[in-house]
C-alpha cells in the first residue's frame, strides 16, 4: 500500500509532502487534515517530521556475576542539554541496508565491546521512541555475555567512534539508574526489564 493510501486509511489526508533537509537525518514537511475523535476534520496542519533509520539497542548481562556492560561515549546533544557530555548506554546502532535486527545485534555489540553473545538474544521489546516528531524504530534486547571479557576502548576508527566499555555490578546499575547517571531512556527501559527479569536468568 502506498504511503497516499495508508495515511488515509487512518482519517489522515495528504495535501502535501516536501523534503527539507537530506543529511544523516533527514527532515520531511507534511501538510494534512486530520480526523478528529469527534468525526470532523481539521483544518490543514504543517507537520515536521525527522525521517530516522530503524536501530537495535541491547543489553547486556552477565547472570554468573549479575553484572551489566554498559558503554560510555561523548553524546552533544546530552551536553547541550544540561547532562554530562559522557553517557552511559546500552550498545545501540542504526540498522544498515541488508541486515535484520539480530544481525545488528551481534555486529554491534562486537564493534562496541569486543564481547561474544552467549546464546540467542531475547526480544525486549519494538517501539517507537518518539513519536510525536520523528520516524525511528528501536528493537531491543537482552544479550547474556561474559562480562570478565569486557574492557578496553571500542568503536569503528572510519566513524571517529570513541567507546570506553564499562562493567557495572547489578546493585551499582540500579543505583545509576535512580540518581541519574543513566538519562539514555533505551538503557532506563532495559533496565526496568531486567528487574523483572532478573531472577529467571539467574535461574533462581
Amino acid at each position: 500500500m502506498d504511503e497516499t493510501g495508508s495515511l488515509a486509511d487512518q482519517g489522515l489526508d495528504l495535501v502535501g509532502h516536501e523534503r527539507r533537509h537530506d543529511g544523516f537525518l533527514k527532515l520531511d514537511l507534511y501538510r494534512l487534515r486530520q480526523c478528529r475523535f469527534d468525526g470532523t476534520r481539521t483544518p490543514v496542519l504543517e507537520r515536521e517530521v525527522v525521517v530516522a533509520a530503524q536501530c537495535v539497542g541491547v543489553l547486556l548481562y552477565d547472570p554468573i556475576r549479575d553484572a551489566v556492560v554498559l558503554v560510555e561515549q561523548v553524546r552533544l546533544p546530552a551536553a547541550l542539554m544540561g547532562h554530562g557530555a559522557i553517557q552511559a548506554e546500552v550498545v545501540a546502532g542504526r540498522i544498515e541496508p541488508g541486515e535484520t535486527p539480530l544481525s545488528t545485534v551481534h555486529r554491534e555489540v562486537s564493534e562496541e565491546t569486543g564481547c561474544a553473545i552467549l546464546g540467542d538474544p531475547e526480544r525486549i521489546a519494538v517501539a517507537l521512541t518518539s513519536p510525536g516528531y520523528n520516524t525511528e524504530r528501536l528493537h531491543l534486547y537482552c544479550a547474556i555475555v561474559d562480562a570478565r571479557k569486557a574492557s578496553g576502548f571500542h568503536g569503528l576508527a572510519a566513524e571517529h567512534e570513541d567507546i570506553r566499555v564499562r562493567v557495572l555490578p547489578y546493585a551499582e546499575f540500579v543505583a545509576w539508574q535512580t540518581d541519574g547517571r543513566i538519562a539514555n531512556l533505551f538503557t532506563l527501559h532495559a533496565g526496568l526489564w531486567l528487574a523483572l527479569h532478573r531472577a529467571r536468568l539467574r535461574g533462581s
